[in-house]
Order: structure tokens, then C-alpha cells, then sequence
């Protein structure tokens, strides 16, 4: 039996490799392979980073976060990219909003308002986690990369800041 301790000694290390990281975030696995049918990590994101909005469509494929430190956006998405400010939240435990659950098919983004680690499940359907299934990125988004993220991303910053 395998047993796992998260401690703020795993997140500031994990919190330092997202801020060295070029996409300004790191995950650490939890489960141990894609076969699993709950895939469960601990992901630190800093400010900076880019969520391409996306939406996991298999029936299995919900997701939940649960904030470990920090202030994070969960943005959410209509089908045409309008921001749904009431389905959408900032989590901060100062304020005492520390989880979201997203069901699959909800079009949806991270945005880190400060440093922040989260605790993240999502199901996988049978056979587990192939990347070519997992997410459909939304058209009305940049890809991560494109040269208009850094435009997009300061949008998303700005509702996020008001929500």
C-alpha cells in the first residue's frame, strides 16, 4: 500500500519548479499511470501561466480542485467564449471558497491571481488517459503558443480580477 503525504515542504518545491517552468506551472502525480480511472495530482500555477480554455467531453472526464495556497480563477465558458460570471469563481481560502467541481462538457480556465497549488481529480474512461481525448481546446481561444495569448490572458486577468 502506497501512501503519499502532501506537505507545504511538497508545495514549495513544486511551486518553485512552476515558477522556473517556461508555461509557469508544475504537476506532481499523485495516481500511478494514465490506466488509472482517477487521476489524482497536485498542480501549481503562478501568474503568468496560460490555461487554454477547454472542456473534457467524455462522460467520465469531470473535474475538481480543491485550493491548497493561493488565490486561482476558475473561469467558465459559454459555447461562444463569453465568460459565465456566475458560474465562475475565485478561489481563496481568505474568502473561503477553496474548491469548484466541473462536470464534462463545461468549456472552463485556471487563472493564477497569485501563486497557487491546488489539489486536482478527474476521471478517466475506460483504458484511461489517452492525450488525444482527454481535451477539446475551444477554437475561440488561442492555442498555448499562439502569438495572441498574451493579449487573451491579460483579458482573463482583468475578469478575473472583478469576479
Amino acid at each position: 500500500m502506497r501512501v503519499q503525504k502532501i506537505d507545504s515542504n511538497l508545495l514549495d518545491e513544486l511551486l518553485e519548479k512552476a515558477r522556473q517552468s517556461p508555461r509557469r506551472r508544475a504537476i506532481h502525480r499523485l495516481h500511478d499511470d494514465d490506466w488509472e480511472h482517477a487521476h489524482r495530482m497536485l498542480n501549481a500555477l503562478t501568474p503568468g501561466t496560460y490555461v487554454c480554455p477547454h472542456r473534457h467531453e467524455s462522460q467520465f472526464n469531470g473535474e475538481g480542485f480543491i485550493l491548497l495556497r493561493g488565490r486561482l480563477a476558475v473561469l467558465i465558458f459559454d459555447d461562444d467564449g463569453n465568460v459565465e460570471r456566475d458560474k465562475s469563481c475565485v478561489l481563496s481560502a481568505n474568502d473561503g471558497r477553496i474548491g469548484v467541481d466541473i462536470g464534462p462538457m463545461v468549456w472552463h480556465s485556471l487563472v493564477a491571481l497569485e501563486d497557487s497549488a491546488i489539489y486536482e481529480v478527474k476521471g478517466q474512461p475506460a483504458g484511461g488517459y489517452i492525450q488525444a481525448r482527454d481535451k477539446n481546446f475551444a477554437s475561440w481561444a488561442p492555442a498555448e503558443g499562439d502569438a495572441g495569448v498574451a493579449e487573451y490572458l491579460q483579458e482573463l486577468e482583468a475578469i478575473a480580477a472583478a469576479i
